[in-house]
């Protein structure tokens, strides 16, 4: 048995982590390479955060504003001499937090208006995402994507793996709740014994009473579309140790 790990879509990690680096680098030199001017530094770096994350993440109303704002930035940066790459500091970081700010915002915006969502896409109609999802379920090869995932609320159906060897599926009515994963079981006589399912890039030893074929899966899938939300599984679902050991993990 393997745990294999994987991320969800994040549009605004990217952008909030080179945020955080910057804002790291600007305190370490303010840290290790003394100016005497620590008040002036911290107070020209909040500023700096605060300006460059309020610009990008509501933008200027004329265009004009732009060349504008521009030369402001590098008068302050000049004019504050020593203290000056606080400043630089603070507006770049600030900037790219601005970035992950709005790309979060649009992000949770598009999710809380789709009632259905696969693979980080969102579909308002039932028909639409179950389309979307019949089709990444058959394109999966193990390779690039390595799983689909459709979710309702707090529901979550995965599925990993490719069409051969074969697919491992989870579901849960509460994603929140690690506790509640429940894993597919075949339920006929399956020797005991274990197959390497690809999964993206790595590779998870599955006992072959979790691998299924895509006739099976698309059965469960069509199952959590008619009540995502039920935690009634029926007898072809297994929760516990197995169902969360085998489960990509999301971050």
């Amino acid at each position: 048995m393997a745990t294999v790990a994987g991320d969800r879509r994040r549009p605004w990690k990217g952008a909030l982590i080179f945020s955080g680096l910057v804002l790291l680098a600007t305190v370490s030199v303010m840290v290790f390479v003394p100016t005497g001017q620590v008040l002036l530094e911290v107070g020209v770096l909040i500023a700096g955060l605060l300006a460059g994350a309020a610009l990008t993440r509501f933008g200027v109303t004329r265009r004009w504003m732009g060349s504008v704002v521009l030369v402001v930035f590098i008068a302050v940066w000049f004019a504050l001499g020593a203290a000056g790459y606080a400043w630089f500091g603070g507006v770049l970081a600030g900037a790219w937090g601005g970035v992950a700010w709005g790309r979060m915002v649009a992000h949770r915006t598009a999710e809380a208006q789709a009632a259905w969502t696969v693979d980080a896409q969102g579909y308002s109609t039932i028909a639409e995402a179950r389309e979307a999802a019949g089709a990444a379920l058959r394109a999966l090869d193990g390779t690039k994507g390595g799983r689909v995932s459709v979710e309702r609320g707090d529901a979550r159906f995965e599925v990993a793996g490719a069409v051969h060897p074969g697919f491992i599926c989870h579901r849960t009515a509460d994603a929140s709740d690690e506790g509640s994963w429940a894993v597919l079981v075949g339920t006929g006589p399956v020797p005991d014994q274990s197959v390497q399912v690809p999964m993206g890039g790595p590779e998870g030893s599955m006992p072959l009473r979790l691998v299924h074929d895509v006739v099976s899966v698309e059965a469960a899938l069509r199952q959590f579309f008619t009540d995502p939300g039920s935690a009634s599984f029926g007898p072809g679902w297994e929760t516990g140790n197995q169902a969360e050991g085998t489960r990509l993990t999301t971050g």
